[in-house]
């Protein structure tokens, strides 16, 4: 192995057993400025991998000793290597080879003999400058429409997250307001392909679902997840709504090719990121997603009840709020649900929300950097909204912590 220094300081690991390719491959992305490290065989890749903590592999899939495609699966299955993008380097292009290194987690794939600008390009896209968090729906309970809930929105809950270098949508929650990224999206003109992660199938979070117009684009593909539910599975929650009696449009009619996933509670790979979930304090069965891209955290929790009373009568604090600070501890960005204020929150306790003031103090606690409020009540208009976000500048100024209230339609990066 080798390894040289830059001023970039973003590392990017070459597995490959061919010595000359590598140092080709090396020199040119220390021009660039890269952190540069190479690993010449199958045995040790993943020790190396450890010992170097890339930002990207660059890899090939066929060693002397051993496959590159069970690598890739090994890669994605450690929890320290589990968000590292790979970049497969390969002569060769059989597609079923393709499609199980990209269901292995292979992010993308880029073909010998080398174009060294085309190269280099890939992987500027790859490790991009940022995560793009898109909120089309912030509202709980039900939608808003009106000039009141203009400033806000008043669509119901809806998260996209853009992740570089991936074409693969990723989409939390289908509220009312996955109409207009449906919209959105059908500008493209082509296919489309992603996973749509439900956090649990009360309406407004699921109620957009048959209004979203890619759903009904021959060749376009989705996969479709969710907590396991009392009543029926995945697929049956969904369609059980476009049955004809309520409504005119029924499941046959959707032509995109679905495949509908029962998600668990441990930590899945796809494709570029990982997501595991704990359950939310909420009624049904409801998923905190905690979504980790690379070195990023984001964790988003719309629906969750986080306690005024944080000590029980032992004295011992409460087992869901410990185990709460445990999975969102250090998180880059936390989307939580903040229906309530103090106040409000003393009249509905056991309702599954939570009050904003609480979520930022636990978040604060936890070294959250960034928090987002969301899941508004249908009775909070524009102007209670504004009159909470001047309370939380207030509050957060001497907190060293980012917060504000989500709004429809606004996007926030990460650096990646």
């Amino acid at each position: 192995m080798a390894v040289s220094g830059s001023e970039k300081d973003i590392m990017i690991l070459m597995i490959e057993d061919d010595l000359t390719l590598c140092e080709l491959v090396g020199s040119f992305l220390e021009k660039k400025g890269y952190d540069f490290a190479h690993h010449n065989s199958y045995e040790g890749a993943i020790e190396c991998a450890r010992r170097v903590k890339p930002d990207l592999i660059i890899m090939d899939l066929h060693f002397p000793d051993g496959n590159g495609l069970h690598l890739c699966k090994l890669m994605k299955d450690d929890k320290d290597l589990t968000g590292i993008p790979i970049l497969v380097l390969t002569t060769r292009d059989y597609p079923v080879e393709k499609e199980i290194a990209l269901s292995s987690g292979v992010t993308d794939f880029f073909h010998k003999p080398m174009d060294y600008g085309l190269f280099a390009d890939k992987i500027d896209e790859i490790l991009g400058d940022s995560i793009e968090i898109i909120f089309w729906g912030v509202r709980g309970s039900t939608p808003c429409p009106g000039e009141e809930y203009t400033k806000y929105g008043g669509n119901s809950t809806c998260l996209q997250i853009l992740i570089p270098g991936q074409k693969k949508l990723l989409i939390l929650d289908a509220g009312s307001g996955i109409r207009a990224l449906g919209n959105e999206l059908l500008a493209s003109g082509k296919p489309l392909n992603g996973r749509i992660f439900f956090t649990h199938a009360h309406w407004d979070h699921i109620q957009g679902f048959p209004f979203f117009k890619p759903l009904y684009v021959p060749d376009s593909r989705f996969d479709i997840h969710m907590p396991p539910q009392m009543e029926g599975n995945t697929k049956e929650v969904l369609l059980d709504q476009m049955s004809y009696t309520y409504f005119p449009v029924t499941s046959q009619m959707l032509q995109a090719k679905l495949e509908y996933h029962v998600q668990s509670h441990a930590q899945q790979q796809y494709e570029g990121y990982s997501i595991q979930y704990m359950s939310a304090n909420h009624p049904v069965e409801t998923a905190i997603y905690k979504i980790t891209i690379g070195k990023k955290t984001i964790v988003f929790c719309p629906d969750n009840e986080l306690s005024m009373a944080n000590v029980d009568s032992n004295g011992e604090g409460d087992p869901f709020l410990r185990q709460f600070d445990e999975f969102v501890k250090d998180a880059d960005v936390l989307i939580h649900d903040a229906q309530y204020d103090r106040e409000e929150y003393e009249k509905k306790r056991n309702w599954g929300h939570s009050a904003w003031e609480v979520v930022v103090e636990t978040a604060k606690k936890n070294n959250i950097r960034h928090v987002f409020l969301t899941h508004f009540d249908p009775d909070s208009t524009d102007e209670k909204l504004d009159q909470i976000s001047e309370k939380l500048k207030e509050m957060v100024k001497d907190l060293g912590i980012h917060a504000e209230l989500a709004k429809e339609g606004s996007h926030f990066k990460v650096p990646a």
